[in-house]
């Protein structure tokens, strides 16, 4: 009888445990741990394309680990953005906890776990780190076609799709550009700004984490100055877009330098849709256009591959 209360009293424990444990877990929040050797402090930057965050959110990195939750109801997929600006995607899902575990060395390294989706993927990457972009394209159509149904795949899928769109839309000298459209930025722009012949344009792609991209603005000033008497085909129209994901520091620069022209900051880093558009892959990067949008400038020296062709295009003709 002793032995058989003894079992009963297991059992009970055992369920509370179950219980307790089970509880633990918010089936409508997320929870994201990180762990990060050779790392005592630092920021990681995290946002989602896919409206699941209405923000770029900060991850506080103290002694090498941070935990973050947010609500969520639904799937979604998350890309945290390391200090050297690399990013990494997480996929999550109501109730999940997923850890990342690295070092600050070898982020190309980092494990992400909790779910099937994120360890599926973590495998692919770490087994094809070493592939050159042929051998990485295939080795993601075949993992499409062995797992169409995988979150995984859907992400590759966008990833295959987005470096065919890069390839496309290489810029050079005396291509026109077309449906160019700036999206409010949720920044205080409430409008849609769209870019359409009658100007000569000026496209300055910048960010404050890169060291001096912002240098231009003072060049831009004193050519909006020469130009403000020229007629409209010769008055220069400027656009900024800015690559930060920090609002505040984008803000204040454009308080400092003076920004009033066009601009935009959708806080998505490298991930911004006009930069993908284009095929930005560094910045500083200007391109400059006539009234007719066609390119006639485009580079990272402002001095070397802008002034000469922006002197041409702003000098009246006698």
């Amino acid at each position: 009888m002793n032995r058989w209360r003894l079992y009963t009293n297991c059992y009970a424990w055992c369920l509370a445990l179950c219980v307790i444990v089970c509880g633990c877990r918010d089936k409508k929040q997320f929870r994201l741990r990180g762990s990060f050797e050779h790392l005592r402090q630092s920021e990681f930057y995290l946002y989602s394309t896919d409206g699941s965050l209405d923000r770029i959110d900060t991850l506080h990195v103290e002694g090498g680990k941070f935990d973050w939750t947010v609500p969520l109801e639904r799937e979604a997929t998350f890309y945290v953005i390391y200090p050297n600006l690399s990013e990494q995607v997480v996929f999550a899902a109501p109730g999940d906890v997923v850890t990342m575990k690295g070092d600050a060395e070898q982020l190309r390294a980092t494990r992400v776990e909790g779910s099937r989706d994120n360890e599926a993927l973590t495998r692919f990457r770490l087994d094809h780190a070493e592939d050159n972009p042929e051998q990485l394209k295939t080795a993601m159509q075949a993992f499409i076609v062995d797992n169409p149904d995988s979150r995984v795949s859907s992400y590759l899928q966008r990833q295959i799709t987005l470096q065919r769109n890069s390839q496309h839309s290489r810029l050079q000298r005396s291509q026109q550009l077309s449906n160019i459209t700036l999206p409010p930025d949720g920044l205080g722009k409430t409008d849609t700004f769209r870019i359409t012949a009658g100007r000569p344009h000026l496209f300055i792609f910048w960010a404050n984490w890169k060291r001096d991209s912002q240098d231009a603005f003072y060049y831009i000033r004193r050519a909006l100055q020469k130009s403000k008497d020229n007629a409209d085909s010769l008055r220069l129209q400027p656009v900024s877009i800015s690559l930060d994901t920090d609002p505040e520091k984008y803000a204040y620069t454009c308080r400092y330098d003076s920004i009033t022209w066009t601009s935009r900051c959708y806080r998505l880093s490298w991930n911004t849709p006009i930069v993908t558009q284009l095929g930005i892959k560094d910045i500083p990067f200007y391109i400059l256009t006539d009234h007719h949008l066609v390119i006639q400038a485009l580079g990272s020296d402002w001095q070397h591959d802008l002034q000469p062709a922006l002197d041409r295009l702003l000098t009246p003709k006698p």
